[in-house]
């Protein structure tokens, strides 16, 4: 079979709403196998104003309003637009050679079935029609919602990603992803797709952000390499104290976002260490301790045998929260980046839509019900076409 390539993009706006991550990839059909090789062609960070990260920040409360979250709603797709247009223009390829925009949207509410809470439904903002019309290319767009109405979480969902890019048939791998919320994907020597187990483990950026917005008065958005946690020493027995709560102790499936750990949790531990008289860098030492054990914690729940760990997200230029966890799982700092696999750490989860999105025009379910609580694979992702014709806002 002649090899068929083609170009997709992917938008992530993640749990930290710092700005949006775009990734353009090739992608070539070799064989009929359900997973393409894929190229990372370009990428576009676009960082959010203070005025559209708080606009985001007032809709993830649940006294939002319907017309706040209409408004940003139909923003976003115009930001995601112009983020779009912007990487097409700067990697110079033709846009019909495009097949398709995969959307994740910002998630304002996750709040997955449970035994008390069925059905669970989960919110992510970003006009697909007002991105489409205004790039001229098809999105697809709400990951989550077919496998939440199978019974999942509908996160996470970068496991099957990583399974197509990451598996090895040589060795034990850890894939770990710290966003705003921390994740991990087990990939065991030789297991097949259907055997991938992966979850959220707890926080990751969004506690760390939050409190350096706290300790700074809003003067800081984060601890830059960790090098304020780094000058501090942590409080353990504040660590131990909230490694109690319940998340950590739920079996997989699990999920997790701002519900459990966003502002007003952030408020919570910032209150409890000021009663003893903690200073801002033992804050932040204290907090980038507690991410990294809740992180160790979830691995070693679930891998006992030596692995490789290949991690991605922002949160691996906190050199700080990297070293503690490189010490709690007696790794002596040896980990890799997904750079190292060509995949670009910082633009990973962009990536890993732009081929949700490529894997959805061509039938392929891409969710993983060992890992969701899904009762079946099925196809993720909704369909907006481009219009031919007119102009976008």
């Amino acid at each position: 079979m002649l090899a068929v390539s083609k170009f997709a993009i992917g938008l992530m706006t993640g749990t930290s709403i710092d700005g949006i991550d775009a990734a353009l990839i090739e992608v070539v059909e070799r064989s009929r196998l359900s997973f393409p090789e894929i190229k990372v062609a370009n990428t576009l960070s676009v960082p959010f104003n203070s005025s559209q990260r708080n606009q985001i920040l007032d809709v993830c409360s649940p006294d939002a309003s319907v017309f706040a979250m209409g408004r940003v709603h139909v923003q976003l797709g115009q930001w995601l637009g112009d983020a779009v247009n912007q990487l097409i223009g700067a990697a110079g390829i033709p846009r019909e050679s495009i097949a398709v925009i995969g959307m994740h949207g910002q998630t304002v509410a996750h709040y997955p079935s449970s035994e008390s809470e069925i059905p669970g439904f989960t919110i992510q903002i970003g006009d697909a029609a007002t991105l489409a019309a205004r790039t001229g290319i098809g999105v697809v767009s709400q990951f989550r919602a077919m496998d939440m109405a199978f019974g999942g979480q509908g996160a996470p969902l970068v496991p099957y990603f990583d399974y197509a890019v990451l598996h090895s048939h040589e060795q034990d791998r850890v894939s770990l992803n710290i966003g705003g919320v921390a994740n991990i994907t087990v990939l065991s020597q030789g297991n097949e797709l259907e055997d991938v187990m992966g979850f959220d483990t707890g926080p990751g950026n969004m506690v760390l952000d939050g409190m350096m917005e706290l300790v700074t008065n809003g003067t800081a958005k984060y601890d830059k390499d960790g090098g304020l946690a780094g000058a501090g020493r942590a409080n353990s027995k504040l660590v131990e104290t909230w490694m109690t709560h319940p998340f950590f102790h739920r079996n997989p499936p699990k999920s997790t976002g701002r519900e459990e750990f966003g502002r007003d949790y952030c408020r919570c531990l910032y209150q409890q260490m000021k009663s003893v008289s903690l200073d801002p860098a033992d804050m932040l030492a204290t907090v980038t301790d507690f991410v990294a054990e809740s992180i160790a914690h979830g691995i070693q729940q679930v891998q006992a045998k030596p692995f490789v760990l290949i991690a991605a997200g922002g949160g691996i230029h906190n050199t700080t929260l990297m070293n503690n966890l490189a010490r709690k799982l007696n790794l002596v700092n040896r980990w890799s980046s997904s750079d190292v696999f060509g995949i670009p750490s910082d633009f990973k989860e962009a990536i890993a839509f732009a081929y949700f999105a490529w894997q959805f025009l061509k039938g392929r379910p891409t969710n993983l019900p060992k890992v969701t609580g899904a009762s079946q694979r099925v196809l993720q992702g909704m369909w907006t076409p481009a219009q031919k014709t007119g102009n976008a806002l």
